[in-house]
């Protein structure tokens, strides 16, 4: 089994990856797809004159109701669905295989839904500690930090591997109903100066984290014969 590394941001964007020079947007990443390039360019453009209204778990559920199709608080007020919908990757592990397929089909028509409305997704990922009980929280005496067990070196390394593949499947999975990939914007292991989290800074040093950080946006590992 060999084992090939593409770049997250050529399908996934994360706001730390762009720098502002001369008043423009730049990516670092050379390999983004266009679809990655234009949702900054637009995000760009947009901000010169606009803000776009966003919300967690907007079509999700709701105030009295749970999974109703094409519905958001949001929309029963304004008449439309947020520009800006934040999703949750924290049902892609932690969980059995049968129910991890069951989030991925949800996340998926979320996701598109959100794309072919013109809107934005961001992800969020309240990642359940993968070696130790706690979930993603930090619980005194049940909790372990494990950021250290999860990069290169740590013996969970290659569970986390196996974690990032299966976002990497989903996120290679989205289309829009014109063909093209879906970008998305990021945000996994925030709130990361707090101590509530596992991935907390009193839970690993700033060096762990860095590599953590690299890791987790650089490369997704996917396998392939």
């Amino acid at each position: 089994m060999k084992v090939k590394y593409f770049f997250l941001a050529a399908f996934l964007v994360t706001l730390s990856s762009i720098t502002i020079a001369q008043g423009k947007i730049t990516l670092i990443d050379k390999k983004a797809t266009a679809e990655t390039q234009a949702l900054y360019d637009n995000l760009g453009q947009l901000s010169k004159n606009h803000i776009l209204f966003g919300h967690q778990h907007a079509t999700e559920y709701g105030h009295g109701w749970f999974g109703d199709p094409d519905r958001s608080d949001v929309k029963s007020v304004t008449g439309s669905h947020p520009a800006v919908i934040g999703v949750d990757f924290s049902g892609l592990s932690g969980l059995p295989d049968s129910i991890i397929s069951k989030v991925k089909v949800s996340l998926k028509k979320n996701i598109e839904d959100t794309y072919n409305r013109g809107g934005i997704t961001t992800v969020a990922w309240h990642f359940s500690n993968p070696v130790s009980k706690g979930g993603f929280y930090w619980k005194d005496s049940v909790s372990l930090p494990a950021v250290k067990y999860i990069i290169p070196g740590g013996s969970a390394h290659e569970k986390y591997k196996s974690i990032l593949a299966g976002i990497a499947e989903l996120a290679k999975s989205l289309r829009g109903k014109d063909g093209s990939l879906v970008p998305l914007i990021f945000r996994p292991y925030h709130e990361l100066d707090g101590d509530w989290f596992w991935w907390g800074k009193s839970h690993c040093t700033t060096e762990e984290f860095k590599t953590l950080w690299g890791e987790t946006n650089r490369f997704i590992p996917v396998c392939s014969g």
